[in-house]
């Protein structure tokens, strides 16, 4: 049985394996193979190791450059609960806003939830009104 610690360090090599780049295949050894974000569109297509890559590369092409650091974690019984910061510089079409090449900042709270060792689902909460307002949308 995993501890709520060793569920944190496995979400910090993910983020600085997956996220940041350094070592993607992490997500085949820490990512269930039925992981499931909600409120995302393309995990009504997709699960496990395989959706959480997807993710990943889906917003690399956003922001190329992006970088995720862990600005707290608190972990208890199977859930690790996360404030990340992202910064990157917006290269991609996002919410029909063309690339600006802006470098911009993106805050998030995650609730992460493990079973058997294996990260299984994910709820986040993130900024994107303070991201569009970065971007130059117009918020009506």
């Amino acid at each position: 049985m995993t501890t709520p610690e060793e569920h944190e360090e496995r979400l910090h090599r993910l983020y600085r394996g997956v996220w940041n780049g350094e070592n993607p295949a992490v997500a085949d050894e820490l990512v269930g193979s039925e992981y499931f974000i909600h409120d995302r569109a393309i995990a009504e297509e997709l699960r496990g190791p395989e959706l959480y890559r997807a993710l990943t590369s889906t917003t690399r092409e956003i922001f190329p450059d992006m970088e995720f650091t862990i600005d707290d974690a608190i972990s208890a019984a199977d859930t690790v609960t996360l404030r990340w910061t992202m910064t990157g510089t917006h290269e991609g079409p996002l919410f029909d806003i063309d690339p600006t090449g802006k470098r911009v900042t993106l805050t998030a709270i995650e609730i992460n939830r493990f079973e058997d060792g294996e990260l299984v689902e994910t709820w986040t909460q993130s900024d994107m009104l303070g991201l569009a307002q970065q971007l130059g949308a117009s918020i009506q």
